[in-house]
């Protein structure tokens, strides 16, 4: 089955999901909405919450069919752009919020640091990351194409910043492709502010 069709099975099987909770958590955090960028925003589900919620959104993902739905659910909403780009090659701006839910680990692992980098960057003080790495104990860390690591160089990525919540996840579980040992770690990370 080609790529694109293996997204579109996974939006049209996510279709009813609620937002992450995660993602909930992370808005919790801030005294008043800003703006974020959605890394790998699927069908658009978490950048609704966060329209719904007073935030500016930049939606980024590689599959046009995932933009296409975003914005058949979000129609003409105020405070939302899109782009259609690998996360490899988006031009990420200055952000209150980078939101990557379940996103990074599909970044090729060449350009890892090269992402981070960006992301590490775009986060204004008393801003914040929020997303899930992939555990080198995951079904999926031995793919080449996906981004996998230990806890502690997990934990590294985010040296210099105030970590308030790095939860690590491990059991077996589904995805959309069936059976798989998920592996992870769930993190808010906050850039103390000037």
């Amino acid at each position: 089955m080609a790529p694109d069709a293996i997204w579109s099975d996974y939006y049209t099987a996510n279709e009813g999901r609620a937002p992450r909770d995660q993602l909930l958590d992370v808005l919790g955090r801030f005294d008043q909405p800003g703006n974020a960028v959605d890394l790998g925003c699927g069908a658009g589900i978490d950048t609704l919450a966060m329209l719904d919620r007073g935030w500016d959104v930049l939606a980024v993902d590689a599959e046009p069919d995932a933009i296409e739905r975003l914005h058949a659910r979000a129609g003409d909403r105020a405070g939302l752009t899109t782009l259609v780009a690998p996360m490899e090659d988006a031009d990420l701006p200055s952000a209150d919020l980078i939101w990557a839910g379940y996103s990074l680990f599909f970044c090729d692992p060449a350009r890892f640091a090269e992402v981070w980098a960006g992301i590490r960057s775009a986060v204004r003080p008393g801003g914040r990351f929020a997303g899930e790495i992939l555990g080198d104990r995951d079904t999926w860390a031995s793919m080449p194409d996906r981004t996998a690591m230990t806890k502690g160089d997990a934990a590294a990525l985010f040296d210099g910043w105030i970590t308030e919540r790095f939860d690590e996840e491990e059991n077996d579980g589904e995805a959309c492709s069936g059976p798989k040992h998920w592996h992870l770690f769930h993190v808010i990370a906050h850039v103390q502010g000037p």
